[in-house]
């Protein structure tokens, strides 16, 4: 057995816990059998139960994990141990959590119980595996998170332990809300009618069998993240190519929705080539943010790509890219092509405004990288200040005095010339990475082994 996960076992499954688990369950199902007199109220509550134990405190227990055991000195010990990347991971994240896994197997029990009754063996299969999925998922987000941060060197505050606790939330809610569309019998805070089929690439599929399949290739691809981020942590290189993998599947996968954008007032002059495009480029430009802001910000990094570029080593520049760059450079290639499709079946005016758009999006990513440089521990609330002065005060200004004109500085326009929007775009972006490129030159340089 995974040592780590044997000794979270004797650490987490203590008798006395186990029965008091037990015991605290077992008195609010009995409450609520004769408060509700049905089992249905019984089940409803189980359901509760298993998001509060599973998913809200087994979150808290994933971020804490590695977290905690750095907290208490003891995490650099365990580095050094025998154990590979795999089993610290596994270990550590559902070792933390098995306890929670108790509690919510018993609620499961109930809830399960109620399906096979009322609604048979092939819809409480799938609840098993969407309610597993949703426990995988949570925990796994949170416990990347906390990964994440453990790379970036932060203090681990009470206030940042939430915050990785909140990303292991969030993945939750989106799983919940998705699933409540193809089974609301199941919600516990919406009643719509379902729908039976989604159209993905143009084909139309069973619903619950095409979010069955889309929650196990998250939780799959959540879990590649967190092994992926264990090998970091232990000093272990990792290629590029389970990151670019990562980017090919959500283009496609994201890009597939095409026939949701087709309804739009704004985009019904769109083919669906040029929607699945715009998709695409839109995923990739999220994950830029959310990586710049997650990735640590490290000027001697920045400055040994920059002269491996300038060396012509590309192989060994590709390989260093962090991932914002490379979500970043894939945002922008698709822009790209977005634009020139665009200049077969569109306006000037819409290639202008993605043309800004991407601009844009490059200014951001040497604004943020910037700021992160300048202060390691307070970086990005700097960056978080300057985007939201960028993109809301200062336009809110420029509109309030009625210069409509000046809002080509900040916001993407189809404005007369054409060229406009994106020329100031694409002025500002050259003037923040010429800034940012000033910052990295001061670095004495350094030699990578």
């Amino acid at each position: 057995m995974n040592p780590e996960f044997q000794r979270n076992l004797w650490l987490e499954l203590t008798p006395r816990r186990l029965v008091l688990m037990t015991v605290i369950l077992g008195l609010f199902f009995f409450a609520a059998a004769v408060s509700g007199h049905t089992t249905a109220a019984t089940a409803e509550t189980a359901r509760w139960l298993y998001y509060f134990v599973v998913v809200l405190w087994g979150t808290r227990n994933a971020a804490l994990s590695v977290v905690g055991e750095i907290r208490d000195r003891t995490w650099d010990g365990q580095r050094l141990s025998s154990l590979g990347a795999g089993q610290m991971m596994w270990g550590k994240l559902f070792g933390s959590t098995i306890y929670n896994w108790f509690g919510g197997a018993l609620c499961l029990v109930v809830i399960l119980a109620d399906l096979l009754v009322n609604r048979g063996i092939p819809v409480a299969l799938i609840e098993l595996v969407y309610y597993l999925a949703i426990g995988v998922i949570a925990q796994a987000a949170a416990f990347l998170a906390s990964l994440l941060a453990v790379g970036r060197q932060q203090r681990h505050t009470q206030f940042e332990i939430f915050l990785y606790q909140m990303a292991g939330l969030a993945a939750a809610v989106a799983v919940y809300l998705v699933w409540s569309i193809a089974d609301p019998s199941g919600s516990l805070l919406m009643h719509q009618k379902p729908t039976d089929f989604v159209l993905w690439w143009g084909t139309s599929w069973d619903a619950r069998g095409f979010l069955l399949i889309s929650l196990a290739l998250f939780a799959g691809w959540t879990l590649t993240g967190c092994y992926s981020q264990m090998r970091r942590e232990l000093q272990m290189t990792n290629g590029p190519y389970i990151w670019l993998g990562f980017l090919v599947f959500i283009g496609v996968y994201v890009a597939g929705f095409d026939a949701w954008l087709s309804g739009n007032r704004a985009l019904v002059h769109l083919d669906a080539t040029a929607l699945r495009l715009l998709l695409a480029g839109t995923a990739y430009a999220a994950l830029a943010y959310i990586m710049v802001f997650l990735e640590p910000k490290n000027r001697v990094q920045l400055r040994w790509i920059g002269e491996a570029i300038v060396k012509l080593r590309i192989g060994s520049a590709f390989a260093a890219l962090q991932r914002w760059m490379t979500a970043w450079l894939a945002a922008l290639l698709v822009g790209a092509g977005l634009i020139l499709w665009l200049g077969k079946t569109s306006v000037l005016a819409d290639q202008a405004v993605v043309g800004a758009m991407l601009g844009f999006l490059t200014r951001d990513m040497a604004v943020v990288a910037l700021c992160g440089s300048l202060s390691r521990r307070n970086g990005d609330f700097a960056a978080v200040c300057s985007l939201i002065a960028l993109y809301a005060l200062l336009p809110a200004i420029v509109g309030g005095i009625k210069f409509d004109a000046g809002l080509v500085l900040f916001l993407p326009q189809a404005s007369h010339p054409v060229w406009l929007s994106p020329a100031a775009a694409w002025t500002e972006a050259l003037l923040a990475w010429a800034v940012l490129l000033r910052r990295i030159a001061l670095v004495e340089p350094v030699s990578r082994s």
